[in-house]
């Protein structure tokens, strides 16, 4: 067993008692004890943590309750854009609009299975309110659009030719099938002036004199916005900030 697989198992085992409660919680609802649906199901806790996974989503993904039970679904299910930028991640869009008490619309995830697969999965979110000062729950019910997206593009590239056959010369192209986005960060107003700033070319110091802050707290600003934008690096928020006109 490699120190990888090690650390993992030992981080699980660490978790499961603090999640076993609310698996029994959830268990000891009917509705979820009982649900049926060919759509795969997970629930998480508002720290991200997997408390239950449905016999459904091992058949999608490959991964057991053994797998995921008291692990971070972002290490789970490690979903992506469709230009491969992460979007499952710690304190993710999901996460942070459930704990203000916002669901989300459908989007699509590149996702990999357990055998190393790669497939389309459409995920819808519901939240479950706590009771009894318990903490809620975030539910991810996701169905396998591998084989939609794969027809898209057939259709696409048809059309393509269809069109370059009649007019090649004047042909216009044809859009490419765009999958159902994903939900981007809501930025505070200081997180926006920190973007804007840092696409102005500006580093650290010149960022905390700016803001007014000292040089620590302008690291930590910038710090954040990297990780709720999902970005490794300063420039790759920024060219974030570009695609989504958020600058």
């Amino acid at each position: 067993m490699s120190t990888r697989e090690v650390k993992k198992n030992m981080r699980k085992e660490a978790t499961l008692t603090m999640v076993k409660a609310p698996i029994q919680q959830i268990h000891g609802d009917s509705v979820l004890a009982n649900m049926k649906s060919a759509d795969g199901l997970f629930v998480v806790g508002y720290d991200q943590r997997v408390t239950h996974w449905s016999n459904s989503a091992q058949e999608i993904l490959g991964f057991g309750p053994e797998d995921t039970l008291g692990m971070p679904c972002y290490e789970v299910v490690g979903g992506r854009e469709e230009n491969y930028r992460r979007f499952c991640r710690r304190n993710c869009p999901i996460a942070s609009e459930a704990q203000r008490g916002r669901s989300t619309a459908n989007y699509d995830l590149r996702v990999q299975t357990k055998d190393g697969a790669d497939k389309w999965i459409n995920i819808s979110i519901l939240l479950m309110g706590g009771r009894d000062e318990r903490p809620g729950h975030i539910l991810h019910l996701f169905r396998d659009v591998t084989q939609h997206r794969r027809m898209e593009k057939s259709a696409l590239k048809a059309l393509l030719t269809l069109q370059e056959s009649l007019n090649p010369e004047n042909g216009k192209a044809a859009e490419s099938p765009v999958p159902m986005p994903t939900p981007r960060p809501r930025l505070t107003h200081r997180e926006q002036q920190v973007l804007r700033l840092l696409s102005d070319g500006m580093r650290t110091p010149q960022i905390a004199q700016s803001l007014g802050v000292t040089p620590v707290t302008a690291r930590n600003h910038v710090t954040n916005l990297l990780a709720k934008l999902g970005v490794d690096n300063r420039l790759q928020a920024v060219l974030y900030g570009l695609e989504n006109h958020l600058i």
